[in-house]
Protein backbone atom coordinates (compact mmCIF):
# COMPACT_ATOMS: atom_id res chain seq x y z
CA UNK A 1 0.00 0.00 0.00
CA UNK A 2 3.04 2.31 0.89
CA UNK A 3 4.78 1.39 -2.35
CA UNK A 4 1.44 2.33 -4.37
CA UNK A 5 0.93 5.63 -2.38
CA UNK A 6 4.62 7.07 -3.62
CA UNK A 7 3.68 5.50 -7.07
CA UNK A 8 1.07 8.30 -7.06
CA UNK A 9 2.96 10.58 -5.37
CA UNK A 10 5.49 10.29 -7.93
CA UNK A 11 3.33 10.24 -11.00
CA UNK A 12 1.49 13.25 -10.08
CA UNK A 13 4.98 15.18 -9.85
CA UNK A 14 6.04 14.59 -12.66
CA UNK A 15 2.94 15.37 -14.40
CA UNK A 16 2.26 18.69 -12.71
CA UNK A 17 6.55 19.19 -13.57
CA UNK A 18 5.70 18.52 -16.98
CA UNK A 19 2.43 21.07 -17.46
CA UNK A 20 3.11 23.53 -14.87
CA UNK A 21 7.09 23.72 -15.86
CA UNK A 22 6.59 23.99 -19.44
CA UNK A 23 4.05 26.45 -18.98
CA UNK A 24 6.44 27.91 -16.90
CA UNK A 25 9.09 28.03 -19.38
CA UNK A 26 7.39 29.55 -21.95
CA UNK A 27 5.86 32.16 -20.60
CA UNK A 28 8.80 33.41 -18.52
CA UNK A 29 10.31 33.88 -21.97
CA UNK A 30 7.55 35.46 -24.07
CA UNK A 31 6.58 38.07 -21.68
CA UNK A 32 10.19 38.88 -20.93
CA UNK A 33 10.32 40.51 -24.74
CA UNK A 34 9.06 44.08 -25.59
CA UNK A 35 5.33 44.40 -26.22
CA UNK A 36 6.08 45.97 -29.78
CA UNK A 37 7.72 42.81 -30.33
CA UNK A 38 4.90 40.50 -29.07
CA UNK A 39 2.38 42.76 -31.74
CA UNK A 40 4.13 41.76 -34.31
CA UNK A 41 4.25 38.36 -36.02
CA UNK A 42 7.66 36.30 -35.27
CA UNK A 43 9.79 36.26 -38.09
CA UNK A 44 10.15 32.89 -38.93
CA UNK A 45 14.07 31.58 -38.46
CA UNK A 46 16.51 31.54 -41.07
CA UNK A 47 17.24 28.75 -43.73
CA UNK A 48 20.80 27.52 -43.93
CA UNK A 49 22.29 24.55 -45.49
CA UNK A 50 22.23 21.26 -43.75
CA UNK A 51 24.68 18.30 -43.69
CA UNK A 52 22.79 16.26 -46.07
CA UNK A 53 23.54 18.79 -49.13
CA UNK A 54 27.12 17.48 -48.23
CA UNK A 55 26.26 14.29 -49.76
CA UNK A 56 26.17 15.99 -53.71
CA UNK A 57 25.26 12.48 -55.31
CA UNK A 58 22.18 12.36 -53.15
CA UNK A 59 21.20 16.14 -53.22
CA UNK A 60 21.52 16.46 -56.70
CA UNK A 61 18.54 13.36 -57.28
CA UNK A 62 15.84 15.27 -55.01
CA UNK A 63 13.40 17.23 -56.51
CA UNK A 64 13.39 20.71 -55.49
CA UNK A 65 10.20 20.47 -53.34
CA UNK A 66 12.16 17.39 -51.55
CA UNK A 67 14.94 19.62 -50.68
CA UNK A 68 12.72 22.67 -49.36
CA UNK A 69 11.13 20.24 -47.09
CA UNK A 70 14.21 18.68 -46.34
CA UNK A 71 15.79 22.24 -45.35
CA UNK A 72 12.58 22.84 -43.29
CA UNK A 73 12.88 19.99 -40.73
CA UNK A 74 16.09 21.09 -39.74
CA UNK A 75 14.82 25.09 -39.84
CA UNK A 76 12.40 24.56 -37.24
CA UNK A 77 14.73 23.21 -34.48
CA UNK A 78 12.06 23.42 -31.87
CA UNK A 79 9.47 21.86 -33.97
CA UNK A 80 12.02 18.92 -35.19
CA UNK A 81 12.70 17.80 -31.75
CA UNK A 82 9.35 18.23 -30.15
CA UNK A 83 8.14 15.97 -33.27
CA UNK A 84 11.08 13.53 -32.73
CA UNK A 85 10.74 12.96 -28.41
CA UNK A 86 7.00 12.69 -29.15
CA UNK A 87 6.52 10.10 -31.95
CA UNK A 88 9.30 8.54 -29.99
CA UNK A 89 7.31 8.33 -26.97
CA UNK A 90 4.35 6.62 -28.69
CA UNK A 91 6.49 4.68 -30.61
CA UNK A 92 8.05 2.98 -27.64
CA UNK A 93 4.48 2.50 -25.61
CA UNK A 94 2.95 1.06 -28.70
CA UNK A 95 6.24 -1.34 -28.90
CA UNK A 96 5.84 -2.16 -25.31
CA UNK A 97 1.45 -3.17 -26.03
CA UNK A 98 1.89 -5.20 -28.04
CA UNK A 99 5.22 -6.74 -26.13
CA UNK A 100 3.16 -7.25 -23.33
CA UNK A 101 0.79 -9.27 -25.45
CA UNK A 102 3.50 -10.86 -26.64
CA UNK A 103 5.60 -11.85 -23.72
CA UNK A 104 2.00 -12.55 -21.67
CA UNK A 105 -0.57 -14.43 -24.16
CA UNK A 106 2.11 -17.00 -25.88
CA UNK A 107 3.21 -18.78 -22.18
CA UNK A 108 0.02 -21.11 -22.66
CA UNK A 109 1.39 -22.33 -25.81
CA UNK A 110 4.91 -22.56 -24.53
CA UNK A 111 4.18 -24.41 -21.18
CA UNK A 112 1.49 -26.79 -22.59
CA UNK A 113 3.04 -27.53 -25.75
CA UNK A 114 6.26 -27.29 -25.47
CA UNK A 115 7.11 -28.19 -21.63
CA UNK A 116 4.17 -30.13 -20.73
CA UNK A 117 3.00 -33.34 -23.21
CA UNK A 118 0.48 -35.42 -20.92
CA UNK A 119 -3.33 -34.87 -21.06
CA UNK A 120 -4.65 -36.06 -17.63
CA UNK A 121 -3.20 -36.49 -14.58
CA UNK A 122 -4.83 -39.25 -11.98
CA UNK A 123 -3.80 -38.49 -8.49
CA UNK A 124 -4.46 -41.90 -6.04
CA UNK A 125 -5.59 -41.85 -2.35
CA UNK A 126 -2.55 -44.36 -1.52
CA UNK A 127 0.68 -45.96 -3.62
CA UNK A 128 -0.19 -47.15 -6.77
CA UNK A 129 0.17 -50.79 -6.92
CA UNK A 130 1.09 -52.66 -10.34
CA UNK A 131 -2.06 -54.71 -10.18
CA UNK A 132 -4.28 -51.42 -9.82
CA UNK A 133 -2.94 -49.72 -12.60
CA UNK A 134 -3.40 -52.81 -15.03
CA UNK A 135 -7.00 -53.12 -13.98
CA UNK A 136 -7.07 -48.61 -14.50
CA UNK A 137 -5.50 -48.83 -18.05
CA UNK A 138 -7.65 -52.07 -18.65
CA UNK A 139 -11.41 -50.35 -18.43
CA UNK A 140 -9.44 -46.91 -19.83
CA UNK A 141 -9.67 -46.54 -23.67
CA UNK A 142 -7.30 -44.43 -25.64
CA UNK A 143 -4.40 -44.23 -23.50
CA UNK A 144 -1.14 -44.21 -25.91
CA UNK A 145 1.51 -43.51 -22.82
CA UNK A 146 2.17 -43.28 -18.76
CA UNK A 147 4.47 -42.78 -16.24
CA UNK A 148 3.85 -42.87 -12.95
CA UNK A 149 5.77 -41.12 -9.93
CA UNK A 150 5.84 -39.37 -6.94
CA UNK A 151 4.15 -35.57 -7.28
CA UNK A 152 4.17 -33.69 -3.62
CA UNK A 153 4.35 -30.27 -2.18
CA UNK A 154 7.28 -28.95 -0.66
CA UNK A 155 8.77 -25.45 0.24
CA UNK A 156 12.23 -24.13 -1.27
CA UNK A 157 14.16 -22.28 0.83
CA UNK A 158 15.86 -18.66 0.57
CA UNK A 159 18.71 -17.47 2.16
CA UNK A 160 16.55 -15.60 5.38
CA UNK A 161 14.64 -19.08 5.85
CA UNK A 162 11.60 -17.98 4.05
CA UNK A 163 9.94 -20.68 1.38
CA UNK A 164 8.21 -20.28 -1.83
CA UNK A 165 6.04 -23.83 -2.61
CA UNK A 166 7.10 -25.79 -5.25
CA UNK A 167 5.79 -29.16 -6.72
CA UNK A 168 8.54 -31.75 -6.46
CA UNK A 169 8.32 -34.87 -8.57
CA UNK A 170 10.29 -37.69 -8.31
CA UNK A 171 10.40 -40.40 -11.36
CA UNK A 172 12.28 -43.96 -11.04
CA UNK A 173 12.54 -44.07 -15.35
CA UNK A 174 14.04 -40.80 -15.89
CA UNK A 175 14.60 -42.12 -20.03
CA UNK A 176 10.84 -42.52 -20.43
CA UNK A 177 9.34 -39.68 -18.16
CA UNK A 178 10.85 -37.11 -20.71
CA UNK A 179 8.27 -38.14 -23.12
CA UNK A 180 5.95 -36.20 -20.85
CA UNK A 181 7.71 -33.48 -19.92
CA UNK A 182 10.27 -31.47 -21.78
CA UNK A 183 13.06 -30.37 -19.74
CA UNK A 184 15.18 -27.56 -21.87
CA UNK A 185 16.10 -24.01 -21.43
CA UNK A 186 16.95 -21.09 -24.09
CA UNK A 187 16.44 -24.41 -27.05
CA UNK A 188 18.81 -26.55 -25.29
CA UNK A 189 17.86 -29.49 -23.27
CA UNK A 190 18.31 -29.92 -19.47
CA UNK A 191 19.68 -33.33 -18.66
CA UNK A 192 17.26 -35.26 -16.01
CA UNK A 193 19.39 -34.95 -12.39
CA UNK A 194 21.74 -37.27 -11.17
CA UNK A 195 21.85 -38.99 -7.54
CA UNK A 196 22.01 -36.59 -5.24
CA UNK A 197 20.44 -33.66 -7.02
CA UNK A 198 18.03 -31.53 -9.00
CA UNK A 199 16.27 -29.36 -11.78
CA UNK A 200 14.54 -26.40 -10.75
CA UNK A 201 12.08 -23.96 -12.83
CA UNK A 202 13.90 -20.89 -14.12
CA UNK A 203 11.02 -18.26 -11.94
CA UNK A 204 11.90 -20.76 -8.49
CA UNK A 205 15.73 -20.30 -9.32
CA UNK A 206 15.73 -16.36 -9.68
CA UNK A 207 13.53 -16.01 -6.57
CA UNK A 208 15.35 -18.15 -3.93
CA UNK A 209 18.94 -16.96 -5.38
CA UNK A 210 19.80 -21.01 -6.62
CA UNK A 211 22.34 -21.29 -9.46
CA UNK A 212 23.37 -24.29 -11.71
CA UNK A 213 26.04 -25.97 -9.46
CA UNK A 214 25.25 -24.35 -6.05
CA UNK A 215 22.45 -25.76 -4.15
CA UNK A 216 18.59 -25.49 -2.87
CA UNK A 217 17.29 -26.25 0.17
CA UNK A 218 13.40 -28.11 0.36
CA UNK A 219 12.08 -28.32 3.69
CA UNK A 220 8.91 -30.73 3.53
CA UNK A 221 6.35 -32.30 5.47
CA UNK A 222 6.96 -32.17 9.56
CA UNK A 223 9.80 -29.60 8.92
CA UNK A 224 12.43 -31.88 7.80
CA UNK A 225 14.86 -30.03 4.76
CA UNK A 226 16.91 -31.60 2.42
CA UNK A 227 19.87 -29.55 0.20
CA UNK A 228 20.58 -31.15 -2.95
CA UNK A 229 22.82 -29.90 -5.70
CA UNK A 230 21.01 -27.53 -8.39
CA UNK A 231 22.13 -29.91 -11.61
CA UNK A 232 19.93 -27.56 -13.94
CA UNK A 233 17.71 -24.60 -14.48
CA UNK A 234 14.73 -25.22 -17.29
CA UNK A 235 11.94 -23.29 -18.80
CA UNK A 236 8.36 -22.73 -16.95
CA UNK A 237 5.81 -20.75 -17.19
CA UNK A 238 2.81 -21.98 -14.78
CA UNK A 239 3.55 -23.04 -11.12
CA UNK A 240 7.18 -24.27 -9.77
CA UNK A 241 9.08 -27.79 -9.73
CA UNK A 242 11.83 -29.62 -9.09
CA UNK A 243 12.64 -32.43 -10.59
CA UNK A 244 14.59 -35.40 -9.18
CA UNK A 245 15.13 -39.18 -9.12
CA UNK A 246 12.83 -41.99 -7.14
CA UNK A 247 16.18 -42.58 -5.18
CA UNK A 248 17.17 -39.17 -4.75
CA UNK A 249 13.94 -38.37 -3.31
CA UNK A 250 14.18 -41.67 -0.43
CA UNK A 251 17.66 -40.77 0.48
CA UNK A 252 17.46 -36.89 0.44
CA UNK A 253 13.87 -36.81 2.21
CA UNK A 254 14.09 -40.30 4.66
CA UNK A 255 10.34 -41.59 3.37
CA UNK A 256 10.07 -44.59 0.96
CA UNK A 257 9.56 -43.98 -2.96
CA UNK A 258 5.36 -44.94 -2.82
CA UNK A 259 4.75 -43.18 -6.38
CA UNK A 260 0.96 -41.94 -5.96
CA UNK A 261 0.18 -40.06 -9.70
CA UNK A 262 -0.32 -41.35 -12.83
CA UNK A 263 0.33 -39.00 -16.16
CA UNK A 264 -1.67 -40.55 -19.09
CA UNK A 265 -0.54 -39.06 -22.96
CA UNK A 266 -3.84 -40.05 -24.64
CA UNK A 267 -4.01 -41.02 -28.30
CA UNK A 268 -5.48 -38.40 -31.26
CA UNK A 269 -9.22 -38.39 -30.91
CA UNK A 270 -9.66 -39.74 -27.65
CA UNK A 271 -12.30 -37.76 -25.38
CA UNK A 272 -10.03 -37.02 -22.10
CA UNK A 273 -13.10 -35.55 -20.01
CA UNK A 274 -15.00 -39.16 -20.50
CA UNK A 275 -11.75 -40.96 -19.35
CA UNK A 276 -11.45 -38.66 -16.43
CA UNK A 277 -15.08 -39.32 -15.52
CA UNK A 278 -14.65 -42.60 -15.56
CA UNK A 279 -11.63 -42.80 -13.92
CA UNK A 280 -12.97 -40.40 -11.23
CA UNK A 281 -15.35 -43.08 -10.47
CA UNK A 282 -12.88 -45.35 -8.73
CA UNK A 283 -12.84 -45.71 -5.20
CA UNK A 284 -8.41 -45.02 -5.06
CA UNK A 285 -9.09 -42.12 -6.85
CA UNK A 286 -8.29 -38.69 -5.05
CA UNK A 287 -7.97 -36.53 -7.98
CA UNK A 288 -8.24 -36.29 -12.06
CA UNK A 289 -6.63 -33.05 -13.58
CA UNK A 290 -7.39 -32.61 -17.06
CA UNK A 291 -4.55 -30.70 -18.68
CA UNK A 292 -7.10 -29.16 -21.21
CA UNK A 293 -9.16 -27.95 -18.52
CA UNK A 294 -6.08 -26.06 -17.00
CA UNK A 295 -4.72 -24.64 -20.15
CA UNK A 296 -8.20 -23.20 -20.17
CA UNK A 297 -8.56 -21.61 -16.93
CA UNK A 298 -4.66 -20.26 -17.28
CA UNK A 299 -5.62 -18.95 -20.58
CA UNK A 300 -8.63 -17.17 -19.43
CA UNK A 301 -6.25 -15.45 -16.71
CA UNK A 302 -4.15 -14.28 -19.41
CA UNK A 303 -6.76 -12.86 -21.65
CA UNK A 304 -7.56 -10.22 -18.71
CA UNK A 305 -4.14 -8.86 -19.42
CA UNK A 306 -5.76 -7.62 -23.59
CA UNK A 307 -7.60 -4.89 -21.38
CA UNK A 308 -3.87 -3.59 -20.50
CA UNK A 309 -2.31 -3.79 -23.76
CA UNK A 310 -5.57 -2.28 -25.41
CA UNK A 311 -5.56 0.67 -22.77
CA UNK A 312 -1.41 1.09 -23.56
CA UNK A 313 -1.82 1.12 -27.43
CA UNK A 314 -4.66 3.28 -27.03
CA UNK A 315 -2.91 6.00 -24.94
CA UNK A 316 -0.05 5.71 -27.19
CA UNK A 317 -2.07 6.29 -30.13
CA UNK A 318 -3.82 9.58 -28.40
CA UNK A 319 -0.16 10.81 -27.48
CA UNK A 320 0.82 10.48 -31.12
CA UNK A 321 -2.07 12.01 -32.44
CA UNK A 322 -2.03 14.86 -30.03
CA UNK A 323 1.75 15.54 -30.46
CA UNK A 324 1.20 15.55 -34.61
CA UNK A 325 -2.04 17.46 -34.56
CA UNK A 326 -1.23 20.39 -32.28
CA UNK A 327 2.97 20.68 -33.90
CA UNK A 328 1.42 20.83 -37.12
CA UNK A 329 -1.58 23.09 -35.99
CA UNK A 330 0.74 25.57 -35.18
CA UNK A 331 3.54 25.19 -38.17
CA UNK A 332 0.29 25.99 -40.33
CA UNK A 333 -0.65 28.87 -38.22
CA UNK A 334 3.12 30.28 -38.38
CA UNK A 335 3.54 29.75 -41.75
CA UNK A 336 0.41 30.96 -43.47
CA UNK A 337 1.62 33.55 -44.83
CA UNK A 338 4.55 31.42 -46.68
CA UNK A 339 1.69 28.75 -47.71
CA UNK A 340 -0.45 31.45 -49.10
CA UNK A 341 2.29 32.61 -51.14
CA UNK A 342 3.04 29.59 -52.08
CA UNK A 343 -0.22 29.54 -53.49
CA UNK A 344 0.16 32.47 -55.27
CA UNK A 345 2.91 31.54 -57.24
CA UNK A 346 0.60 28.86 -58.33
CA UNK A 347 1.45 25.39 -56.59
CA UNK A 348 -0.96 23.43 -57.35
CA UNK A 349 -3.01 22.03 -54.03
CA UNK A 350 -1.41 18.41 -53.61
CA UNK A 351 2.01 20.51 -53.96
CA UNK A 352 1.29 23.08 -51.47
CA UNK A 353 -0.24 20.38 -49.02
CA UNK A 354 2.85 17.68 -49.78
CA UNK A 355 5.47 20.84 -48.68
CA UNK A 356 3.78 20.93 -45.23
CA UNK A 357 2.71 17.52 -44.45
CA UNK A 358 5.80 15.80 -46.25
CA UNK A 359 7.34 16.88 -43.39
CA UNK A 360 4.82 15.61 -40.72
CA UNK A 361 5.62 12.06 -42.40
CA UNK A 362 9.30 12.55 -42.31
CA UNK A 363 9.41 13.61 -38.64
CA UNK A 364 7.01 10.28 -38.05
CA UNK A 365 9.97 8.03 -39.15
CA UNK A 366 12.52 9.68 -37.93
CA UNK A 367 10.88 9.42 -34.63
CA UNK A 368 9.68 6.11 -34.74
CA UNK A 369 13.84 4.95 -35.70
CA UNK A 370 14.52 6.61 -32.38
CA UNK A 371 11.10 4.85 -30.14
CA UNK A 372 11.62 1.67 -31.80
CA UNK A 373 14.62 0.78 -29.24
CA UNK A 374 13.28 2.68 -26.50
CA UNK A 375 10.25 0.87 -26.91
CA UNK A 376 12.75 -2.33 -26.08
CA UNK A 377 14.51 -0.87 -22.97
CA UNK A 378 10.68 -0.11 -21.85
CA UNK A 379 9.24 -3.38 -22.56
CA UNK A 380 11.89 -4.86 -19.92
CA UNK A 381 11.47 -2.63 -17.34
CA UNK A 382 7.25 -3.04 -17.38
CA UNK A 383 8.02 -6.67 -17.43
CA UNK A 384 10.35 -6.57 -14.81
CA UNK A 385 7.54 -5.10 -12.82
CA UNK A 386 4.60 -7.96 -13.73
CA UNK A 387 5.56 -9.72 -10.45
CA UNK A 388 3.00 -13.23 -10.06
CA UNK A 389 4.28 -15.18 -7.65
CA UNK A 390 3.63 -18.52 -9.55
CA UNK A 391 3.50 -17.59 -13.34
CA UNK A 392 6.99 -16.72 -15.11
CA UNK A 393 6.99 -14.45 -18.16
CA UNK A 394 8.71 -14.66 -21.78
CA UNK A 395 10.41 -11.35 -22.65
CA UNK A 396 10.20 -11.46 -25.91
CA UNK A 397 8.70 -9.39 -28.49
CA UNK A 398 7.44 -11.18 -32.04
CA UNK A 399 9.04 -9.45 -35.33
CA UNK A 400 5.29 -8.75 -36.45
CA UNK A 401 5.12 -7.03 -33.22
CA UNK A 402 7.67 -4.41 -34.70
CA UNK A 403 5.70 -3.93 -37.80
CA UNK A 404 2.49 -3.46 -36.05
CA UNK A 405 3.90 -0.59 -34.30
CA UNK A 406 5.12 1.43 -37.14
CA UNK A 407 1.97 1.25 -38.91
CA UNK A 408 0.05 2.14 -35.99
CA UNK A 409 1.76 5.24 -35.66
CA UNK A 410 2.06 5.83 -39.26
CA UNK A 411 -1.58 5.34 -39.69
CA UNK A 412 -2.02 8.19 -36.95
CA UNK A 413 0.11 10.46 -38.55
CA UNK A 414 -1.49 9.66 -42.43
CA UNK A 415 -5.30 10.81 -40.22
CA UNK A 416 -3.74 14.02 -38.92
CA UNK A 417 -2.60 14.69 -42.30
CA UNK A 418 -6.09 14.48 -43.63
CA UNK A 419 -7.56 16.45 -40.90
CA UNK A 420 -4.44 19.51 -41.94
CA UNK A 421 -4.97 19.25 -45.41
CA UNK A 422 -8.58 21.05 -45.29
CA UNK A 423 -6.62 23.30 -42.85
CA UNK A 424 -4.39 24.23 -45.41
CA UNK A 425 -6.44 24.45 -48.52
CA UNK A 426 -8.51 27.21 -46.14
CA UNK A 427 -5.76 29.66 -45.88
CA UNK A 428 -6.62 32.51 -47.93
CA UNK A 429 -4.45 34.24 -49.77
CA UNK A 430 -6.08 37.85 -49.89
CA UNK A 431 -6.30 37.95 -45.88
CA UNK A 432 -2.89 36.09 -45.27
CA UNK A 433 -1.09 38.38 -47.66
CA UNK A 434 -1.56 41.63 -46.22
CA UNK A 435 0.84 43.99 -44.48
CA UNK A 436 0.92 43.33 -40.48
CA UNK A 437 1.46 46.56 -39.87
Amino acid sequence: MVGNNVLLLLSLAVSLLCSVGTAWAACRHELGRMPAELIRPKAPPAGRRILLERAGFLWRRLKFLHKVSARNIFRFKKRLFMMILGIAGCTALVVTGFGLKDSITNIVDYQFDEIMHHDVSVTFAKPLAEEALDDLLADAEGVERRAVLLETSAEALRADGSGKNVYVIAVDDPGAFGAFVDLHRDGEAVPFPGPGEAAISEKLAEMIGAEIGGTVTFRYGDGKTATLKVSGIFENYVMHYAYMTADTFAQAFGEPYEPKTLYLMLEEGTDAYALAAAIADRGDVAAVTIVEQFRRSVENTMERMNDVVLLVIASAGALAFIVLFNLTNINITERAREIATLKVLGFYRHETRSYVLRENLVLSLMGIAVGLPFGVLLHRFVMDQINIDIVSFEVTILPQSYLYSVLTVLAFTLAVNLLMDGRIERISMTESLKAME
